[in-house]
């Protein structure tokens, strides 16, 4: 499973918290409905289910649901929720979908443009080996990657950062495919699963790593979900039978989507690395090796500025803040606005939890976002003021700051941001 470019992101819901309220929790119990089908741009016809928490992907994979005898799973993860099963070269075209006449075109030209470059001049007579090849290299390819260890896939969902200037990525996805009933219906469904027989840079083995063929003239889900529901063509039994409530429960048999709450990325990232999956281990080439230093100094470096801001804000006196459950009312404007975000930060209750020295190293970076932020009118300018609270946001999961007090300490930093601004601040 090499690492895919990411894809463009689709139109975000009105409102993400809503959205995901409809999508039941996953629960192992047998009685509790895990599965929903939301027929919408960003779950697709897909079955969802979603996790509070990394840290219960575990149980959720030892489910009865994901062991059932003889049939072998493969999964896929995305960084981004709103992510869908759109191979590279369905970027190209205003619907994501590959046709034969656009794949053909990019594989004789990517023919021709390797002609001595290759190291195995047969590979261009074994066009899966050269797609593969091509994947590998940044082509764009009518390939998806999976693999077949699910903490692989859920290190792809984690191990990137999110970034601030982008939309609020309230949760990251695993995508669940029955690789057994791809390869037993193949004629059917139209969707090719394919195993390299070379792996030249070892990342394929090190990913336990395989490919789909997405359909031409269809998305790989559409496809799926369109033979499934085909009378004439392949036949289940028990979803023919089903009530509309318990359809999403069997076709998540075939495919599904779990989304992952997006918290706790740097713990979840640290674990994988125990269990060896890690950029040094999944890309055993320099690139691996280099992302992996990058990686461990990015942490260690943080590490050090924590620990900085903890021996600064022990040597100097911090004003009395009253802890609220609530927030604060909009904030005093004290030695300026660095301070200010820092006592907004103090406030809640659940910010005494928080480690010594994290505040200080978050209220720098919130004013460094505010700063930026700050154009002309931007306090009057709501598309400005809606970029600011995402990013704000991203910045606030990326240091861990208590989920329970982030909405309240993000609108008490604003209305500071709009106080320093009406006094003639930045």
């Amino acid at each position: 499973m090499s690492e895919a470019i990411e894809p463009l992101v689709t139109q975000e819901p009105v409102a993400v918290s809503d959205y995901f309220s409809q999508i039941p929790l996953w629960s192992a119990d047998g009685k509790t409905k895990c599965f929903e089908v939301m027929s919408d741009e960003v779950s697709a016809r897909i079955p969802v289910t979603r996790l509070d928490s990394w840290r219960d992907f575990t149980q959720l994979l030892e489910s009865d649901f994901f062991n059932r005898p003889g049939v072998q799973l493969v999964f896929r993860g995305h960084r981004r929720f709103d992510w869908g099963l759109m191979p590279t070269l369905g970027r190209v075209t205003t619907n994501g979908i590959v046709t034969e006449t656009l794949a053909d075109g990019q594989f004789d030209r990517f023919k021709r443009a390797v002609r001595g470059r290759l190291n195995d001049t047969a590979l261009v007579d074994e066009p899966d080996e050269l797609w593969s090849v091509g994947q590998h290299h940044g082509l764009m390819t009518p390939l998806l990657d999976w693999t077949y260890s699910p903490y692989v896939a859920l290190f792809f969902a984690f191990q990137k950062e999110d970034d601030r200037d982008e939309k609020d990525n309230p949760y990251r996805a695993v995508y669940v495919l029955n690789k057994s009933f791809l390869a037993d219906n193949e004629a059917e469904t139209g969707i090719r699963v394919f195993e390299p027989r070379k792996d030249h840079h070892g990342r394929l083995v090190n990913q336990a790593g395989l490919f789909t063929f997405s359909p031409y003239d269809a998305t790989l889900e559409n496809k799926l979900t369109n033979v499934l529901a085909d009378e004439e063509g392949f036949t289940d039994e028990e979803l023919r039978s089903a009530s509309e409530e318990e359809q999403p429960e069997i076709l998540a048999r075939y495919i599904c989507k779990i989304y992952i709450k997006n918290e706790e990325r740097d713990a979840c990232v640290r674990h994988l690395r125990r269990m060896n999956v890690h950029h040094a281990s999944l890309f055993p080439d320099l690139i691996g090796a280099s992302d992996y230093c990058n990686i461990l100094t990015a942490e260690a470096e943080q590490v050090a500025e924590i620990a900085r801001q903890a021996a600064k804000a022990a040597d100097a006196p911090q004003p009395a803040v009253e802890p609220q459950a609530t927030g604060l009312e909009v904030p005093v404007v004290v030695d300026g606005a660095l301070q200010s975000i820092e006592q907004v930060l103090r406030a809640p209750l659940e910010a005494q939890h928080v480690e010594p020295g994290r505040i200080p190293l978050i209220a720098q970076e919130l004013a460094k976002v505010i700063a930026l932020n700050k154009v002309v009118d931007w306090d009057k300018r709501e598309a400005v003021q809606a970029h600011m609270r995402t990013s704000i946001r991203v910045l606030l999961r990326k240091y861990g700051y208590p989920l329970n007090a982030r909405e309240g300490v993000l609108d008490q930093v604003l209305a500071l941001a709009k106080v320093t601004n009406a006094d003639g601040g930045a």
